[in-house]
């Protein structure tokens, strides 16, 4: 197995130990953060502080207590293994994982192959990838947490129970219920006031079948003022391009010019 499939599969399993994190060292049957480290480093041929370092390079992302990372974006290669895992489940992920650290060949599987692939490979011209299509980094957590406090506030976009179903990969962040009816929230944030934003393949679906029950926040000035945007029905209300990664992950990007066209 080769060293750069090794790095790759060790950060796969660091970023299902970030973002789930305890729930994670308990599903893969460890009893502590340590002796985590040290098995998979001995299962992968990795230095078990570098599985450490890995999953606190993945921490400035997720909402867990540790801080990570915060002070530098993540690195292309950290970047491409969130944009490949980001959107499985804890169950799917931690199959990935279990795979991983269970099967002596895992690198030369044809299902491991298409995930590591899009991982390792580098962009031929200038060696890097572009990070900024991180959906649930800082920017994205302080916009939700905005809404949060937002919708307690002024009962909008509707008034009712807010539900957090951010880590349940059903297509929205957030639902809204009362008597009568259900509201989808997707929240979406900008460090500043200008700038498009991505759906996912399953957002933008999820947000063609409901219609007007789906509701697009955008928090735009999420380090200054923030200020709020609700765009209702916005697969109707708004025209997105259609970008196809070699992950096979379908999105949905919508231009800034777009976005302001109902304001």
């Amino acid at each position: 197995m080769a060293m750069k499939s090794n790095n790759t599969l060790a950060l796969s399993v660091a970023y299902y130990l970030s973002k789930f994190d305890t729930l994670a060292y308990e599903r893969l049957g460890f009893h502590s953060h340590m002796e985590a480290h040290v098995e998979i480093g001995r299962k992968l041929g990795v230095n078990p502080n570098s599985v450490k370092n890995m999953r606190d390079e993945f921490d400035a992302i997720h909402d867990n207590p540790r801080a990570g990372w915060y002070q530098r974006p993540l690195r292309p290669s950290r970047a491409r293994v969130v944009e490949a895992l980001q959107n499985l489940s804890e169950v799917e992920l931690r199959d990935v994982v279990l795979e991983i650290l269970t099967d002596a060949h895992a690198s030369s599987s044809d299902e491991l192959a298409m995930l590591i692939s899009p991982i390792v490979a580098e962009d031929k011209k200038t060696g890097r990838t572009n990070a900024a299509y991180i959906v649930r980094g800082p920017t994205g957590r302080r916009a939700e947490q905005f809404f949060m406090e937002y919708h307690s506030i002024t009962a909008e976009p509707a008034a009712g129970h807010l539900s957090d179903t951010r880590d349940d990969g059903c297509g929205y962040d957030f639902e809204i219920t009362n008597n009568s009816a259900s509201t989808l929230v997707e929240v979406k944030g900008l460090d500043g006031n200008t700038g498009g934003i991505s759906f996912t393949s399953k957002e933008w679906e999820v947000a063609t079948q409901n219609g007007d029950g789906y509701v697009l926040a955008i928090v735009r000035n999420i380090s200054g003022d923030p200020d709020i945007q609700f765009i209702r029905n916005p697969a109707k209300a708004l025209t997105a391009t259609r970008s196809v990664y070699t992950i096979a992950q379908v999105r949905w990007n919508v231009s800034d010019p777009e976005l302001r066209m109902d304001t």
